[in-house]
């Protein structure tokens, strides 16, 4: 029986109105970062820039009106997933039918890029046949092929490379040239499709979104990474100035590098010491700190800290019969399990006990540590 008489104690209280004050952004540190940000992709924009930020054009200039079928592919940074949709547009451009279907990749197949692009390319054969592509009359087909437009979760550059300093790339494709990987593929294959286009995925986010609302101009995509892209006038690209194709061009700005390499960027940052701690931690020490910030790869890791801090102090989970050795392990606590948490308005917030209880093995846990562990999700979720 959980007792509701005791809320969270003296000491507890005065370590959650610490951390709090350690995690405020004033609209002062805003600006500052506003105006790091915004000098620093003005400097990505220049000839032979050393910025931080990618700032690659997407040479996604013109919009025609699409008509007829065409293919659509998403492939994951890891390539954990390929998402195929098939997409037939009305004599106006309008979307009239989509179909989506998801693709798991074997771990045998991505062991090497070949081996993955051969199984892409099985995935695209699969999905034509599902769809009743593979002999289908579609007007596109009547040219011999059905055009197929690839995104993918890492920066490529104009000629379809992915970028070198690419963060997550465990299918060894730094430098590679995918556009030329997937045809060959395709090509072995003989799959009546030609790609059109492969585009970062933020990128791909902003030209979908521009098509459905005209007056879009930036994307933004928070998950496991964070970036941006936005439309850019083509006069302000410095190497791009003479190009006379558009006005404008979408830009892949790689956002989450910001304080990656300059330090005076970094001291930007609203770091705490539980940011410094997990950036010495993890697998890139030193790179693309602001994601560290917002991105829901780390969330949970700064919350699981702050608990473990608290526990360090012996001002949570102090019950003997509490099992503390799960939740002690580096990224256990996911940064899925935070808005359960915020969300419970349950009177004794059952929300919180049953994911400590089913997920890390600690049960009856007082309604003063359910309090602290809502409030620390709170904390971090609010600077994010």
């Amino acid at each position: 029986m959980v007792s509701f008489s005791s809320p969270v104690s003296y000491e507890q209280q005065a370590k959650l109105d610490k951390i709090a004050k350690a995690f405020v952004v004033s609209d002062s540190q805003l600006k500052t970062l506003v105006n790091g940000l915004r000098a620093e992709m003005n400097k990505g924009l220049k000839r032979n820039h050393q910025g931080e930020l990618h700032m690659s054009p997407s040479f996604v200039h013109n919009y025609v009106s699409p008509k007829g079928t065409s293919l659509g592919m998403a492939i994951e940074a890891s390539g954990s997933r390929i998402r195929l949709t098939r997409v037939t547009f009305d004599a106006a451009g309008n979307t009239a039918l989509t179909s989506t279907q998801v693709f798991i990749t074997p771990s045998t197949h991505k062991r090497t890029p070949a081996l993955f692009f051969d199984y892409v390319a099985f995935c695209i054969h699969e999905f034509l046949h599902t769809s009743k592509l593979d002999n289908s009359s579609a007007d596109n087909l009547s040219q011999g092929f059905l055009p197929l437009g690839i995104s993918i979760g890492l920066p490529v550059s104009g000629e379809c490379r992915v970028d070198k300093d690419a963060k997550e790339d465990s299918l060894g494709l730094r430098g590679s040239n995918v556009a030329r990987k997937l045809c060959d593929a395709i090509t072995r294959s003989h799959l009546p499709v030609r790609i059109t286009s492969i585009t970062n995925n933020t990128i791909s986010a902003l030209v979908a979104a521009n098509h459905a609302d005209k007056t879009t101009q930036i994307a933004v995509s928070f998950n496991h990474g964070i970036n941006a892209a936005y439309f850019e006038s083509l006069k302000n690209v410095e190497y791009l100035a003479k190009n006379t194709l558009s006005e404008t061009v979408a830009i892949n700005t790689e956002i989450g590098r910001f304080g990656s390499i300059s330090k005076q960027n970094m001291q930007m940052l609203p770091l705490t010491m539980w940011d410094r701690r997990i950036d010495r931690e993890s697998r890139h020490p030193g790179a693309r700190i602001l994601e560290k910030l917002i991105a829901d790869q780390y969330l949970g890791e700064i919350v699981r800290n702050l608990i473990t801090d608290f526990m360090d102090c012996q001002l949570i989970f102090t019950s003997e019969s509490c099992e503390v050795k799960p939740i002690s392990k580096e990224y256990a606590f996911h940064t899925g399990y935070m808005a359960p948490i915020m969300e419970d308005i349950s009177v004794d917030l059952a929300s919180v006990e049953a994911i400590f209880a089913a997920d890390f093995g600690i049960h009856n846990m007082c309604y003063s540590d359910r309090l602290v562990v809502r409030r620390l999700c709170e904390i971090v979720a609010k600077r994010a």
